[in-house]
């Protein structure tokens, strides 16, 4: 659906895709998921060093010692740099596994109110409101625009509540200018 001009409202449904970027974002992006991939970094190097060091230490057939040194490099080196694909499809993998089982968050109405002084958000019968003033941080990408209101509480607005990307862009620049104007800071410039 897309933003009506005069009341400037916002209907959509967060599907999978949606759930993919989201995750994708978060992990990328916030600090908690930068320190989620370099955890499994560390984790990777550690198991590498440690296979290197129990091989080291208990003498074996050197021909068996030589593939222990090769898998314990390939740990190490290769999980450190793949940590962030690997996070990335375990994500995906438990979105897609989530979809079928009852557990599963049911797709309901996002609508997002946008006027002068607030930024409302009603999914069901949870409505919460806030100040521009009150938002962290405004960020655009490709499948939507993330409206810091924590560092905890993100909302996504993805590309399909919009008719297009140029509309989607003109919501986030009028945000953006709202946020300024009540004085918050609505992070770094485009």
């Amino acid at each position: 659906m897309a933003v009506n001009k005069n009341n400037r409202v916002i209907r959509f449904e967060l599907n999978d895709d949606d759930y993919n970027a989201f995750g994708r974002y978060r992990i990328m992006y916030t600090a908690q998921g930068r320190r989620m991939v370099n955890r499994q970094r560390l984790t990777y190097l550690i198991s590498g060093i440690c296979i290197a060091v129990l091989f080291t230490v208990f003498h074996v057939d050197p021909s068996f010692t030589k593939l222990a040194y090769a898998v314990a490099f390939i740990i190490g080196v290769g999980g450190t740099f793949m940590a962030e694909r690997i996070i990335l499809r375990q994500q995906k993998q438990s979105i897609e596994k989530g979809s079928d089982t009852l557990e599963r968050i049911h797709p309901t109405e996002n609508v997002v109110r946008l006027d002068e002084e607030t930024f409302e958000t009603k999914a069901g019968e949870d409505v919460q409101t806030f100040s521009y003033a009150d938002i962290k941080l405004i960020d655009l990408t490709e499948e939507a625009i993330y409206v810091w209101m924590s560092d905890e509480m993100i909302m996504p607005l993805p590309l399909h509540a919009f008719r297009g990307m140029p509309e989607m862009k003109e919501t986030y620049k009028w945000i953006k200018a709202r946020i300024k104007e009540q004085g918050g800071d609505a992070g770094d410039d485009e």
